[in-house]
């Protein structure tokens, strides 16, 4: 075991982001020197553009005390100690003039922005809190947070750390949290809290001291270690701070200073700005398509910049197609909204009808120049999903998938291929009937059973918008002086959006033309459609 211990210590020097010239190690400063580059001051002042969470607004909720709105108390050295002597904590919290310095950046000097920290932590401490209570961590660790990130998810460093809990590359890969173009596990607020409690667990299995470990989360354990040997092998973080880097020796105290804050706001007057939305009003869906947060938002009528803050993992604001299934944290409130809509949401890249066909000239096709047509596409299951949810993806039935496949049941496994047909939109030839000179698609569409069927078209006079309007069926009859056509609902289609293609119709009509209950709609659905004359 001690020798696992001491090859991680060398594994985490090796992978710490920070270098310090011996200059600075010989000749240590007890505080970041004022008007400096301080990176706990920077992780508040990252705040001063994270407006959209904060409802700014309303402005804060009204303080538990007797204080005027703007009045900033201040205190004695004596109080500021009795105070923390009385916080219950593992952590041993001792008062100074290092501390009382960051005592004053978080209560005075930057408390508008500690305000806003405070809103966030409705957010992300709920779920810090019962990480290290199953780990069996003080729960004090969590104001670590603060110190590293002001609670920013898209915090980074100048020296490339990323996330709440501010984790550089190599440190980040050696507890799992992977990288890539589109995603930074780093930003993921569940996989970085496993991942920082993993980091203090192994840091106390080596010094037996908390503000040892805390200091190791900054600087690495190279650094602790080599302070140690300096110091003639002192084991506390105060003995040992004058051979520590200079942004470490301010670390600690800071530390220290939040987590008395955190403790004593009414005294201070400090009064957290409400967040739009806390960590009991977000649920988790799981996406296993690529899509981007802006189609999911726009579908349910959320603001993009929310579901990028809720979802700070997905760089580029999307959600890439992987071997696993991803995590959407989304509004709790528009869970419901998501599922009613996930049919449409989600559609195979040969199925997706959003995208408009154009002529050579680049103008959009008119729909009788479209035609759909079954094609073979062959899928490959990804953990988690079964016949059922395939079935739906590409819009077919699970009895169709087992004839396809010639599968006696229904049991599938990861990494198997499956043939399905999906509909794929294709350019028709056009040619004009002799007869009554309407226009009429040459082309014949085969389905899913490969079973031929004439695509029939309507005329062009009843659509209002017909470079969006879906590919229907056109036999239709006189009804006073309206007329009733048929359409046939492709996939993304709604009531309103085939209402608002129709002269004349609307989306309480279609409801009772077609006797429907909701306005829940299946792809290849015949509906009526009345057109004004």
């Amino acid at each position: 075991m001690r020798n696992k211990l001491l090859l991680l210590s060398f594994v985490l020097v090796l992978s710490s982001g920070f270098v310090y010239s011996q200059d600075t190690l010989k000749n240590p400063v007890t505080a970041v020197p004022q008007g400096s580059y301080d990176p706990i001051a920077a992780a508040l002042d990252s705040l001063v553009n994270l407006n959209y969470i904060q409802n700014l607004n309303f402005g804060s909720e009204q303080s538990n005390n007797n204080y005027k709105p703007y009045e900033i108390p201040s205190y004695s050295d004596d109080v500021y100690s009795k105070r923390m002597a009385k916080i219950q904590t593992p952590i041993p919290l001792i008062y100074n003039q290092q501390v009382r310095e960051y005592i004053d950046l978080y209560a005075v000097r930057k408390r508008e922005l500690m305000e806003r920290v405070m809103g966030l932590g409705s957010l992300y401490f709920p779920l810090f809190e019962q990480t290290l209570d199953q780990q069996g961590l003080p729960l004090e660790l969590k104001y670590l947070a603060i110190v590293e990130s002001a609670l920013n998810p898209t915090a980074k460093s100048r020296c490339g750390a990323s996330g709440l809990w501010q984790f550089m590359l190599n440190t980040g890969k050696m507890y799992n949290l992977k990288v890539t173009s589109f995603t930074d596990d780093r930003r993921d607020p569940i996989k970085a809290t496993n991942a920082a409690c993993q980091y203090f667990k192994d840091m106390y299995d080596i010094y037996h001291d908390w503000l040892l470990v805390i200091a190791s989360y900054n600087c690495g354990a190279g650094s602790v270690n080599k302070a140690i040997a300096r110091s003639g092998g002192k084991k506390t973080f105060w003995e040992i701070s004058p051979y520590l880097p200079r942004e470490t020796r301010g670390y600690v105290p800071a530390f220290i200073a939040v987590t008395y804050v955190m403790n004593y706001l009414n005294e201070h007057n400090l009064v957290a700005v409400p967040p739009v939305i806390s960590f009991f009003e977000a649920d988790t869906v799981l996406v296993d398509q690529r899509i981007s947060l802006g189609e999911i938002a726009s579908a349910i009528n959320v603001p993009e910049e929310l579901l990028c803050y809720l979802n700070p993992v997905y760089k580029k604001g999307i959600i890439p197609e992987t071997d696993e299934s991803q995590v959407l944290r989304l509004p709790s409130n528009k869970v419901a909204t998501y599922i009613a809509n996930v049919d449409n949401l989600f559609k195979s890249d040969l199925n997706n009808s959003n995208t408009l066909l154009t002529n050579a000239d680049g103008t959009p096709m008119d729909p009788v120049d479209v035609v759909y047509k079954s094609v073979k596409h062959y899928h490959v299951v990804k953990k988690g999903e079964n016949i059922y949810s395939i079935a739906n993806k590409f819009s077919c039935s699970a009895g169709e998938i087992k004839q396809w496949n010639k599968l006696k049941g229904g049991k599938l496994y990861k990494g198997q291929k499956l043939l399905v047909y999906v509909n794929t939109r294709q350019k028709a030839e056009v040619k004009k009937d002799k007869t009554t000179g309407s226009v009429v698609n040459k082309n014949s569409v085969k389905g899913k059973n490969n079973k031929a069927s004439t695509v029939q078209t309507i005329p062009n006079t009843t659509s209002k918008n017909t470079s969006t309007s879906s590919l229907n069926e056109s036999k239709s009859k006189i009804i006073g002086k309206d007329t009733i056509i048929y359409h046939i609902v492709q996939p993304g289609d709604t009531l309103w959006s085939i209402a608002h293609h129709y002269d004349g119709a609307t989306v309480e009509e279609l409801k009772s033309l077609n006797h429907l209950g909701s306005g829940a709609l299946k792809p290849g659905t015949r509906l009526k459609v009345r057109i004004a004359a």
